[in-house]
């Protein structure tokens, strides 16, 4: 089974997006280095995608290179097929390249369908927009309550934990 995906990219504007059609039994990998190519980064960054829920909130990470002790060492791109993280049901995946610079992609499934004879995939059918030469900036002050910083504001949550008095610190 074929599966025709849109990846757009998060920019300040312009819609830029691929359409890559891309065979069900085929690696997060193989789909990282389609994406990768037809937004013309150089390949050289680390990457990760991650499940989502309904309201494509950032789930299990599934990266490029698994170098988190606690997660299953089959937990990696190269492990896991895009039909057992891409479905009907679930039809959204986040991708992050560069983590310095957060270039971050929406990637959905839009339909499935056949493989046509002779054609090489993954492939990419159609493209919208290019890329910006700079990833959109990272309001932090629009995120949900629950996701800004602990440590944000004038009350240090520790202080009183760790048994010193911030106005006695001088």
């Amino acid at each position: 089974m074929l599966y025709k995906l849109r990846v757009f990219l998060e920019t300040d504007g312009e819609d830029v997006y691929r359409d890559i059609e891309i065979q069900e039994d085929a690696t997060l990998e193989d789909l990282h280095n389609v994406i990768v190519n037809s937004f013309d980064f150089d390949g050289t960054e680390m990457a990760s995608f991650y499940l989502t829920d309904d309201e494509l909130n950032q789930g299990m990470e599934i990266p490029l290179f698994s170098m988190d002790e606690t997660q299953p060492v089959n937990n990696s791109m190269s492990n896991t097929l895009v039909k057992d993280v891409l479905s009907e049901e679930n039809p959204n995946l986040l991708y992050v390249y560069d983590f310095l610079n957060m270039w971050r992609f929406l990637v959905g499934l839009m339909e499935t369908g056949n493989e046509e004879p002779g054609i090489e995939y993954p492939q990419v059918v159609h493209a919208q927009g290019i890329r910006p030469e700079d990833p959109p900036e990272i309001d932090f002050n629009q995120m949900p309550d629950d996701e800004r910083d602990i440590f944000e504001g004038d009350d240090n949550p520790f202080g009183e934990f760790f048994g010193y008095d911030e106005d006695e610190w001088n």
